[in-house]
């Protein structure tokens, strides 16, 4: 199982690209790089790095991408389809069994939910985030406008994210701490290319691409 370490700032993290400017210098690196459906052990590299203040946790995706498309512009649609990247968490892994799942397309679009362990197998439904909280989440992003065209040149993209803490509890209805010390179980995700090429952080053992394994989630432990 993974680890990773969300590194606590105290200044104001900007929504940006780049990695050496004061606040994101500082955040761990990871990579999206465990390719379980291809016969190639290597494919498009997708980087995560991630920072918490007291009052909300930051990610920043680059992604590597010959084909930059998005076709989904409303909000909790399937962006999966699209070229995108995803970040599923339990943020109360010893009281819970309740995940969100936040899933970002390269133009920003998002989609934000709430659900059980299991809830497919239950066929029960799960919670989707209201058009009024999302407005409180910032997202920024390489690509302008709300769709893409794959072009000739196309070599990558990026996106990065503030999802405020108190904007996860008014969705999810709990208490949830970033405070240094706690710990949440979760996911990386890469998606909207070809089954081969979809990865993800922490391993998983499916026979097919499966984000919804919560039972398989790695640790982020909050520094």
């Amino acid at each position: 199982m993974r680890t990773y370490d969300v590194q606590l700032t105290d200044g104001s993290v900007s929504l940006t690209h780049e990695i050496n400017v004061a606040t994101w210098e500082t955040a761990s690196v990871t990579h999206i790089d465990s390719f379980t459906w291809g016969e190639e052990a290597t494919g498009p590299e997708t980087t995560v790095r991630a920072l918490h203040t007291d009052k909300a946790f930051f990610l920043q995706f680059h992604a590597e991408d010959s084909e930059i498309s998005a076709t989904v512009t409303e909000l909790n649609g399937p962006t999966f389809r699209d070229s995108s990247v995803e970040f599923f968490a339990n943020p109360i892994p010893d009281d819970e069994e309740m995940y969100f799942n936040f899933e970002v397309n390269c133009c920003g679009t998002f989609k934000l939910g709430w659900q059980e362990y299991g809830w497919q197998e239950k066929e029960i439904g799960r919670d989707e985030i209201s058009p009024q909280l999302a407005d409180e989440i910032d997202i920024a992003t390489s690509i302008p406008g709300q769709t893409r065209q794959p072009k000739p040149n196309d070599e990558s993209w990026w996106v990065a994210v503030r999802l405020p803490v108190s904007t996860l509890e008014s969705f999810t209805g709990r208490t949830i701490s970033i405070d240094q010390g706690s710990t949440w179980r979760g996911n990386f995700y890469r998606s909207g290319i070809p089954d081969p090429q979809k990865a993800t952080w922490n391993p998983l053992d499916t026979p097919k691409p499966e984000y919804h394994t919560p039972e398989q989630f790695g640790r982020l432990k909050f520094r």
